[in-house]
C-alpha cells in the first residue's frame, strides 16, 4: 500500500500521518517501487481538462520549474496546465517516485495554488496521483471522475453482513449518532433511514485483514425506544461493522458515503487543519474576532495554515474560511485549541 506523508495539525500538534484506504491493494511484488498507471492518468487528464477548457481554449502547459525547485528526478509523473482564455482554470497532477508524498516535496505544489486562489480543490487517494485544481465554481465531484477512470478488478467475492443482523436492523425507526460518547444528532426521517440501511445491507467484507484505525461514530439503531444494535462507522464514511458481529469491518459501495448523512443531520463537519509553515519562531497573530472572543493563530504566514473540507475537497486558508463563515471559529478553537487560540 502506498504511504502518503503529510503534515496535519491534530489538536495543535504537528504530526506525520500515514493514510490509507479501506481495502488492501494486491501484492504486486514491488513493495519498494511504485509505478503510476498511464491509462488511469490519461483518463484523469481528459476528465479534468473537460472542466478547464472550452471550445475557444487551448491547454497551456505550466512548466515544472514554475512551481518548485525540487529535483524533478524525485517525481515519477507531473503535468500542469491552464486554459488559454480562462487562465484561472488550472490543474496540476503529480506523483512522486516510490509513492512517497513527503511534505518537503509536496508543499510547493500546495503553495502554488494558495498563493493564487482563496479556494481550490485537491484530491488524494492511494489509487491516484495527487490532483490540485481551480475552476470557477470549485465544485468538481472527484468521485464521479474516479468512478469513470478506475477499473475495478475485484475477483474476490465479498462477505455480506449476516442475515440475522440485517433482519434485526430492518426494524429501525430511529438512529442516534454519537462520537466519543457525545450525541451528535438523531435521525427519524424514513428516507434517511432507508438510505443508511441500504448502505449497511450492501456493504461487503473482503479478506481478514483490515487497517488498525478505530471507528469514529456509533450509529445506535432503535426500534421505538429499544436499542437493537449499534453500527460502528469509520471516519471515511466507507467502513462499518455492527457491534453484534465479530471480525474485520465491511466496506460500503463507493456511491454511498455516510459522511454526507452525518453532516446533513448533525452539526459535525469533516475537515482537517493543515500547516505548511516552519515551526520555529512562530508569532501569535489575531486572525478573527466576533462579538464574544478574539482568535489567534501561531504562524509566521497565516496563509500557510489551511483548512480542507473533506466532502467537497475544497481547501482554503483558515483565516478566509472563518471570515467567510465556512466554519465557526468557536468550533475550530474547541476542536483544535492549540491551533486556534481563543481569548
Amino acid at each position: 500500500m502506498k504511504r502518503r506523508i503529510l503534515t496535519i495539525l491534530l489538536g495543535g500538534i504537528m504530526v506525520l500521518g500515514v493514510t490509507g484506504c479501506g481495502k488492501q491493494e494486491p501484492d504486486t511484488g514491488k513493495a519498494d517501487s511504485y509505478a503510476y498507471d498511464e491509462k488511469l492518468v490519461q483518463c484523469l487528464e481528459n476528465e479534468l481538462e473537460a472542466y478547464l477548457v472550452t471550445e475557444s481554449d487551448d491547454l497551456i502547459t505550466i512548466p515544472f520549474q514554475d512551481i518548485t525547485n525540487v529535483d524533478q528526478e524525485k517525481i515519477a509523473y507531473y503535468k500542469g496546465g491552464y486554459a488559454s482564455n480562462h487562465p484561472d482554470n488550472m490543474y496540476v497532477i503529480v506523483f512522486p517516485k516510490n509513492g512517497t508524498y513527503e511534505s518537503s516535496i509536496m508543499k510547493d505544489f500546495v503553495k502554488y495554488f494558495y498563493d493564487r486562489f482563496s479556494i481550490y480543490q485537491t484530491y488524494e487517494s492511494p489509487l491516484t496521483p495527487d490532483i490540485y485544481i481551480h475552476t470557477q465554481k470549485n465544485d468538481i465531484d472527484f468521485q464521479d471522475i474516479i468512478n469513470s477512470c478506475v477499473v475495478k478488478n475485484d475477483t474476490e467475492d465479498g462477505k455480506s453482513i449476516p442475515k440475522s443482523t440485517i433482519n434485526k436492523i430492518n426494524n429501525t425507526t430511529k438512529i442516534v449518532i454519537k462520537s466519543n460518547q457525545k450525541e451528535l444528532g438523531t435521525i427519524t426521517d424514513k428516507d434517511k433511514l432507508t438510505e443508511i440501511l441500504s448502505g449497511i445491507k450492501s456493504s461487503k467484507r473482503y479478506g481478514k485483514n483490515c487497517l488498525a484505525d478505530g471507528h469514529a461514530f456509533d450509529f445506535e439503531m432503535y426500534d421505538g425506544n429499544k436499542l437493537i444494535d449499534t453500527i460502528y462507522v469509520w471516519k471515511d464514511g466507507q467502513r462499518l461493522i455492527p457491534k453484534s458481529v465479530d471480525g474485520c469491518y465491511y466496506s460500503i459501495p463507493d456511491d454511498i458515503d455516510l459522511r454526507k448523512i452525518i453532516e446533513e443531520e448533525t452539526g459535525y463537519i469533516f475537515y482537517n487543519i493543515l500547516s505548511y509553515g516552519e515551526n520555529d519562531n512562530q508569532k501569535e497573530q489575531l486572525i478573527y474576532k466576533d462579538n464574544k472572543n478574539s482568535y489567534y493563530l501561531k504562524a509566521n504566514d497565516i496563509n500557510e495554515v489551511l483548512i480542507k473540507f473533506m466532502l467537497n475537497n475544497q481547501i482554503m486558508p483558515l483565516k478566509y474560511a472563518l471570515e467567510n463563515k465556512y466554519i465557526r471559529a468557536e468550533k475550530v478553537a474547541n476542536e483544535y485549541p492549540e491551533v486556534l487560540i481563543k481569548k
